[in-house]
């Protein structure tokens, strides 16, 4: 199978043939053709490789995925809206925008398409796209770049304070096992502030590839939230590489929900390129059945007077398995760095499996930087606590299980949207409590 991801008749077989792909400008077909080039060397990522040692990408080798074309004028379904929140819903259906099915944000807010740019739009996407995700990050990285079918960039201007989530619905939609390459921008201008959401969902019991990638650039001062809802279909492959870089001063918090998916994996680098900036990156993935779910992180603390703060945790039932890999890099001269990392797992299975890889890289001296990590079942002695006040045991436990992703959730900052998602963790937590211990 090692033989199989490396092997250059099937590397090629993933990339566009010259009758799916259009030429577009020159400096995009140099792109593309470096990223085309990138994945022929690199393949898939291995065990061998440490950052991708405990997830086996061997099932996506075996799989013989099919082109999305003639899936792109279906019409999605309702799967990613926000009950009940007023958002601007721009919907990609294998990464093509949508138009029919979308609800545009009001102006100032822009949208805008790479294969409809005008001459200023399209230096914009010169300018950014492929600035942070260089193909050489790992190859499917380079696999998105050579394949996408159209960008889409979002894009806030300066001064402006956007009031209701902009809601990005990314539907994988076929009949047959195929993979499906979303390419997105965000550009904040300075001073402002938005929350962005980016709800991934696809069809159940089908074997397919969501290769995402995400480029977010934001301006001096702003606040800006990035949620994303990964419920892919139960046979899914999930990768989503998010490259956020954050100017000075800026106030930036994420947060990474996971219930859907087979093989997930999310990689989110932070680039915390002007003095005074704040990161905050929270995560709860909640899994069973034999669903894995990894969440590679790094913080890139390429200033001084920066802070980032890190809280990711895990439920695990079933022979679900999780990893978690957080790395904060300091670089020299980022001096007041104040870097906190934190994993947290709750094992409600012996069966299931959790991985843990805090990892500090500091080329400074005058820094606070700590992380921990705790993995294991539900605490004995609250489960008696609970149990001695006359609860059933299955109720002590869902209130533990409840309570553990509970901190999480509270820190969204737009309460109608926190109060959307406590929704769906509740339910997700009856799937969770339907799996044999």
């Amino acid at each position: 199978m090692t033989q199989l991801m490396t092997n250059t008749s099937y590397l090629q077989r993933l990339l566009p043939s010259a009758s799916d792909s259009s030429p577009g400008p020159l400096w995009l077909q140099a792109r593309r053709e470096e990223a085309r080039q990138q994945w022929l060397r690199a393949g898939l990522p291995k065990n061998t490789d440490e950052q991708w040692r405990f997830t086996d990408l061997s099932p996506l080798a075996e799989t013989v995925f099919s082109s999305t074309a003639a899936a792109l004028a279906a019409a999605p379904s309702s799967d990613g809206r926000l009950p009940g929140i007023e958002a601007a819903e721009l919907v990609l259906v294998n990464g093509k925008f949508h138009h029919q099915a979308s609800r545009l944000p009001p102006a100032p807010v822009k949208i805008a398409l790479l294969s409809q740019a005008a001459a200023a739009e399209l230096k914009i996407f010169e300018d950014l796209l492929g600035t942070q995700a260089r193909p050489t990050h790992h190859g499917l990285s380079a696999l998105n770049t050579a394949n996408f079918s159209d960008v889409v960039l979002v894009e806030v201007p300066a001064g402006i304070t956007v009031a209701a989530p902009l809601n990005l619905i990314v539907h994988a939609v076929g009949a047959q096992p195929f993979a499906a390459y979303p390419r997105i921008l965000l550009k904040i201008g300075a001073n402002s502030s938005v929350t962005v959401v980016l709800s991934f969902a696809g069809p159940d019991n089908l074997a397919y590839l969501t290769n995402s990638l995400v480029e977010t650039y934001v301006g001096v001062g702003s606040r800006v939230e990035l949620v994303k809802i990964q419920r892919e279909g139960t046979a899914a492959s999930h990768i989503g590489s998010d490259y956020v870089h954050l100017d000075r001063d800026v106030t930036f918090q994420s947060l990474s929900l996971n219930q859907g998916g087979l093989l997930v994996r999310n990689n989110v680098t932070v680039t915390l390129a002007g003095p005074g900036s704040q990161a905050t990156l929270n995560g709860l993935s909640m899994t069973a059945g034999r669903q894995h779910v990894d969440n590679h992180t790094m913080l890139d603390h390429a200033r001084e007077h920066c802070a980032s703060h890190e809280l990711y945790k895990s439920l695990l039932a079933g022979r679900s398995s999780g990893t978690f890999t957080g790395k904060i890099l300091v670089r020299p001269g980022s001096q007041k760095t104040d870097a906190k990392q934190t994993s947290k797992a709750v094992l409600l299975s012996s069966q299931a499996t959790m991985n843990s890889q805090p990892q500090l890289e500091i080329y400074a001296d005058d820094v606070k930087c700590t992380h921990g990590s705790t993995n294991g079942p539900l605490d004995d002695e609250q489960l008696f606590y609970l149990r001695a006040r006359g609860l059933a045991y299955n109720q002590a436990r869902a209130m533990l299980t409840s309570a553990f992703a509970a901190d999480v959730l509270a820190r969204v900052w737009q309460p109608a949207l926190r109060t959307m998602l406590e929704d769906l963790v509740v339910t997700e937590l009856h799937r969770l409590e339907r799996e044999e211990f």
